[in-house]
């Protein structure tokens, strides 16, 4: 018997309507009368609601699953395993893993893809986040059907991938033969949203440039999700979709000196545990900084952190980290280049002013612009995860951050400029009380 006869013949065994059926399993009868007649595939959704109608354990559902896998193979699915190695070392964020476990937790019927956002600042491992739960993920069981992962290469203009490429590659990695790839942007979406239907895949869109870079890649089907990273918290992303954010800050201060020891051993940690927590903290914090740290030591084979964190108290010398081809100053330097000029100018105008909390009032006055314009100017950069928003009126600016705005700003702009912001940066600004400015550094 096929499906469909075995669905009338248990139907009927049972007294029961088509019409009523289909209230008991919520589908319309137009549907249950293809799917009876053969003239239409069920869906193992469909078939477990029929097993629990006609009290048919799982027959329904096996059958349909192993349909539907018959089916997966004629179309010559490609099941793609594209997710990056985990970190070896990879310390804390078990926040930011838990949250993306309630993803997959939630015991409220949706029909709505599961999506999360990881942003925050260059260097401060949104992607190591991303990867590490992916794994952790699929080790548990879950997207079993495959996981994608696109590096969308933004925010830097003129560098940012496009969906039409991206999709291309994307329908290409689950079995699309290439000439059988649409050749219009929104044709490959929807072929793509096809192939996705049904299945549980997980896509992670890593270093997303916009919210309009990332629409089109979306899959429809409520069994796939996708972890988002960005520098930038993507506005506009909530009207299209039903997201989650997670913002991520500096490590916690004994996370960072449990990255660098973990990555420069016991041995040479423990010969200086001082300097280690010394060093942590002229790396800002800031996994990227920490772990180029710490490979510096391993290469240099330093017997201790003591000689590198000595190296590094002069705050441009930090700015220069480096290990092969990553630099931390090259990290920044992508998010700088995706601002506007006028963004870029008060960014480096941030740079010029003393200690970390940012007054909107003073700052407007530094740059010689309105208040009105620098209270924009500011949310701008806090867009960009550059600075970090305190109350309506301060900000505060991570030490890495301010040291190469300050950086550009000796490069770029005159003396002239220099001690204007320095005089306005004197003016007196009225008091706070203390308790509302947190360390910058606290997670």
């Amino acid at each position: 018997m096929t499906f469909g006869q075995l669905l009338r013949a248990h139907r009927k065994q049972r007294g029961l309507s088509l019409a009523q059926l289909a209230v008991r399993v919520h589908f319309n009868r137009g549907h249950l009368s293809k799917i009876e007649t053969d003239k239409r595939p069920p869906s193992v959704s469909f078939a477990e609601a029929c097993d629990r109608a006609l009290n048919a354990g799982h027959t329904f559902a096996t059958i349909a699953a192993a349909l539907e896998a018959a089916a997966r193979r004629q179309q010559g699915w490609v099941q793609p395993a594209q997710l990056p190695a985990t970190k070896r070392h990879f310390v804390g964020r078990q926040d930011g893993l838990d949250r993306l476990d309630r993803l997959l937790e939630s015991h409220e019927p949706s029909l709505a893809v599961p999506v999360a956002v990881v942003n925050g600042p260059p260097g401060v491992g949104k992607t190591a986040l991303a990867v590490q739960w992916a794994h952790r993920a699929v080790n548990d069981g879950h997207f079993a059907d495959g996981q994608l992962f696109v590096n969308l290469e933004g925010p830097e203009p003129g560098t940012a991938a496009s969906p039409v490429d991206v999709l291309g590659d994307l329908l290409r990695a689950v079995g699309v033969p290439a000439d059988r790839v649409p050749a219009d942007v929104d044709q490959r979406a929807a072929t793509f949203r096809s192939y996705l239907h049904g299945r549980e895949i997980l896509l992670v869109l890593d270093n997303a440039a916009d919210a309009q870079q990332i629409y089109r890649l979306l899959p429809g089907s409520p069994g796939c999700a996708v972890v988002v990273t960005s520098r930038s918290r993507l506005p506009g992303l909530l009207s299209m979709v039903d997201a989650v954010t997670l913002p991520l800050a500096e490590l916690r201060r004994s996370e960072a000196a449990q990255l660098i020891r973990a990555n420069i051993g016991d041995a040479r940690a423990d010969a200086d545990p001082a300097a280690v927590s010394v060093l942590a903290e002229r790396c800002g914090r800031l996994p990227l900084a920490l772990v180029l740290a710490a490979e510096h030591i391993v290469s240099h084979q330093h017997h201790s952190a003591e000689v590198l964190a000595a190296e590094l108290k002069p705050e441009r010398a930090r700015l220069n980290l480096a290990e092969g081809d990553v630099v931390l100053r090259t990290a920044f330097d992508t998010s700088y280049k995706a601002l506007d000029e006028e963004s870029a100018r008060m960014f480096r105008v941030l740079g010029r002013l003393p200690g970390r909390l940012i007054d909107a009032v003073v700052t407007a006055a530094s740059a010689g612009v309105s208040q009105d314009e620098a209270s924009h100017l500011l949310r701008e950069l806090a867009g960009a995860h550059l600075i970090r928003r305190q109350d309506e009126r301060h900000y505060l600016m991570h030490d890495l951050l301010r040291a190469y705005a300050a950086d550009l700003a000796r490069q770029s702009d005159g003396e002239a400029e220099h001690a204007d912001a320095v005089r306005h940066a004197a003016l007196p600004v009225p008091a706070m009380n203390s308790t509302a400015l947190p360390s910058l550094l606290v997670a």
